[in-house]
Protein backbone atom coordinates (compact mmCIF):
# COMPACT_ATOMS: atom_id res chain seq x y z
CA UNK A 1 0.00 0.00 0.00
CA UNK A 2 2.75 2.41 0.16
CA UNK A 3 3.11 2.71 3.98
CA UNK A 4 6.39 1.81 5.32
CA UNK A 5 6.70 0.21 8.95
CA UNK A 6 8.14 4.00 10.02
CA UNK A 7 4.85 5.54 9.14
CA UNK A 8 2.37 2.63 10.51
CA UNK A 9 4.66 2.63 14.21
CA UNK A 10 4.47 6.60 13.77
CA UNK A 11 0.37 6.24 13.54
CA UNK A 12 -0.21 3.47 16.02
CA UNK A 13 2.54 5.52 18.77
CA UNK A 14 0.55 8.87 18.01
CA UNK A 15 -2.82 6.72 18.59
CA UNK A 16 -1.86 5.22 22.12
CA UNK A 17 -0.27 9.10 23.52
CA UNK A 18 -3.95 10.36 22.09
CA UNK A 19 -5.96 7.42 24.13
CA UNK A 20 -3.62 7.97 26.99
CA UNK A 21 -4.21 11.37 27.10
CA UNK A 22 -7.78 11.27 26.40
CA UNK A 23 -8.01 8.95 29.93
CA UNK A 24 -6.03 11.25 31.80
CA UNK A 25 -8.13 14.40 30.45
CA UNK A 26 -11.18 12.50 32.09
CA UNK A 27 -9.53 11.79 35.12
CA UNK A 28 -8.58 15.52 36.23
CA UNK A 29 -12.03 16.22 35.25
CA UNK A 30 -13.62 13.84 37.50
CA UNK A 31 -11.26 15.13 40.52
CA UNK A 32 -12.14 18.76 39.69
CA UNK A 33 -15.87 18.12 39.72
CA UNK A 34 -15.24 15.89 42.64
CA UNK A 35 -13.13 18.89 44.30
CA UNK A 36 -16.18 21.22 43.33
CA UNK A 37 -18.89 18.94 45.23
CA UNK A 38 -16.83 18.75 48.03
CA UNK A 39 -16.29 22.87 48.16
CA UNK A 40 -20.28 23.10 47.78
CA UNK A 41 -20.92 21.01 50.48
CA UNK A 42 -18.33 22.16 52.69
CA UNK A 43 -19.51 25.78 51.74
CA UNK A 44 -23.30 25.08 52.95
CA UNK A 45 -21.86 23.58 56.11
CA UNK A 46 -20.36 26.98 57.16
CA UNK A 47 -23.57 28.17 55.98
CA UNK A 48 -25.61 26.54 58.31
CA UNK A 49 -23.48 26.76 61.24
CA UNK A 50 -23.40 30.50 61.20
CA UNK A 51 -27.23 30.33 61.12
CA UNK A 52 -27.23 28.27 63.93
CA UNK A 53 -24.50 30.09 65.64
CA UNK A 54 -27.05 33.58 64.87
CA UNK A 55 -30.15 31.40 66.33
CA UNK A 56 -27.85 30.07 69.56
CA UNK A 57 -26.74 33.63 70.12
CA UNK A 58 -31.03 35.10 69.33
CA UNK A 59 -31.72 32.27 72.34
CA UNK A 60 -28.76 33.52 74.29
CA UNK A 61 -26.93 30.01 74.04
CA UNK A 62 -23.84 31.95 74.04
CA UNK A 63 -21.38 28.24 74.46
CA UNK A 64 -23.26 26.74 71.69
CA UNK A 65 -22.96 29.97 69.48
CA UNK A 66 -19.04 30.12 70.27
CA UNK A 67 -18.65 26.12 69.36
CA UNK A 68 -20.94 26.70 65.94
CA UNK A 69 -18.80 29.61 64.77
CA UNK A 70 -15.75 28.25 65.85
CA UNK A 71 -16.62 24.80 63.91
CA UNK A 72 -17.55 27.09 61.11
CA UNK A 73 -14.12 28.75 61.04
CA UNK A 74 -12.59 25.21 61.07
CA UNK A 75 -14.44 24.48 57.79
CA UNK A 76 -13.93 27.66 56.92
CA UNK A 77 -10.14 26.76 56.48
CA UNK A 78 -10.88 23.61 54.87
CA UNK A 79 -13.08 25.08 52.25
CA UNK A 80 -9.69 27.66 51.47
CA UNK A 81 -7.82 24.36 51.10
CA UNK A 82 -10.06 23.10 48.82
CA UNK A 83 -10.41 25.92 46.69
CA UNK A 84 -6.93 26.12 46.23
CA UNK A 85 -6.84 22.50 45.05
CA UNK A 86 -9.74 23.35 42.59
CA UNK A 87 -7.40 26.13 41.61
CA UNK A 88 -5.22 23.96 41.12
CA UNK A 89 -6.78 21.04 39.34
CA UNK A 90 -8.35 23.43 36.99
CA UNK A 91 -5.23 24.49 35.67
CA UNK A 92 -4.17 20.97 35.41
CA UNK A 93 -7.33 20.49 33.17
CA UNK A 94 -6.62 22.94 30.84
CA UNK A 95 -3.04 22.05 30.10
CA UNK A 96 -4.68 18.66 29.63
CA UNK A 97 -6.92 19.81 26.94
CA UNK A 98 -4.41 21.51 25.10
CA UNK A 99 -2.29 18.73 25.02
CA UNK A 100 -4.97 16.81 23.69
CA UNK A 101 -5.68 18.91 21.20
CA UNK A 102 -2.27 19.45 19.90
CA UNK A 103 -2.55 15.16 19.65
CA UNK A 104 -5.83 15.15 18.31
CA UNK A 105 -4.06 18.02 15.49
CA UNK A 106 -1.28 15.57 15.35
CA UNK A 107 -3.46 12.17 15.10
CA UNK A 108 -5.50 14.07 11.94
CA UNK A 109 -1.80 15.05 10.50
CA UNK A 110 -0.73 11.54 10.82
CA UNK A 111 -4.20 9.88 9.09
CA UNK A 112 -3.99 12.27 6.24
CA UNK A 113 -0.22 11.89 5.48
CA UNK A 114 -1.53 7.90 5.49
CA UNK A 115 -4.36 8.37 3.13
CA UNK A 116 -2.07 10.43 0.92
CA UNK A 117 0.34 7.85 0.69
CA UNK A 118 -2.22 5.27 0.22
CA UNK A 119 -3.64 6.91 -2.51
CA UNK A 120 -0.40 8.00 -3.99
CA UNK A 121 1.01 4.44 -4.41
CA UNK A 122 -3.13 3.36 -5.37
CA UNK A 123 -3.13 5.80 -8.58
CA UNK A 124 1.06 5.00 -9.56
CA UNK A 125 -0.54 1.32 -9.44
CA UNK A 126 -2.96 1.71 -12.15
CA UNK A 127 -0.71 4.33 -14.10
CA UNK A 128 1.63 1.35 -14.40
CA UNK A 129 -1.15 -0.94 -14.93
CA UNK A 130 -3.06 1.50 -17.29
CA UNK A 131 0.61 1.55 -19.47
CA UNK A 132 1.78 -2.09 -18.97
CA UNK A 133 -2.41 -3.08 -20.64
CA UNK A 134 -1.58 -0.02 -23.31
CA UNK A 135 2.15 -1.25 -24.31
CA UNK A 136 0.69 -5.25 -24.52
CA UNK A 137 -2.54 -4.24 -26.49
CA UNK A 138 0.13 -2.27 -28.82
CA UNK A 139 2.56 -5.25 -28.78
CA UNK A 140 0.06 -7.34 -28.85
CA UNK A 141 -1.32 -6.06 -32.20
CA UNK A 142 0.32 -7.15 -35.24
CA UNK A 143 -0.43 -5.75 -38.67
CA UNK A 144 -0.57 -8.54 -41.19
CA UNK A 145 1.21 -7.83 -44.65
CA UNK A 146 -2.26 -8.94 -46.62
CA UNK A 147 -5.44 -9.34 -44.94
CA UNK A 148 -6.60 -12.93 -44.50
CA UNK A 149 -9.51 -12.42 -46.45
CA UNK A 150 -8.22 -10.64 -49.60
CA UNK A 151 -5.61 -13.34 -49.52
CA UNK A 152 -8.23 -15.97 -50.19
CA UNK A 153 -9.76 -14.09 -52.73
CA UNK A 154 -6.30 -14.35 -53.93
CA UNK A 155 -5.98 -17.78 -53.93
CA UNK A 156 -8.76 -18.37 -55.79
CA UNK A 157 -7.68 -15.94 -58.37
CA UNK A 158 -9.72 -13.27 -57.62
CA UNK A 159 -8.20 -9.79 -57.85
Amino acid sequence: MGISQEMLDMAQEIGSALERSIEGLKACRNSLETQQRLARRLDADVTALYDRAKQAMTDGDEETARRNLMERQKLQDKLKGILLRCADEKKRLETMESNVSALETRATEVDALLRRTVGAKAVSDSSAASLSLRDSNITGLSLENDDPLLQKFKDMGID
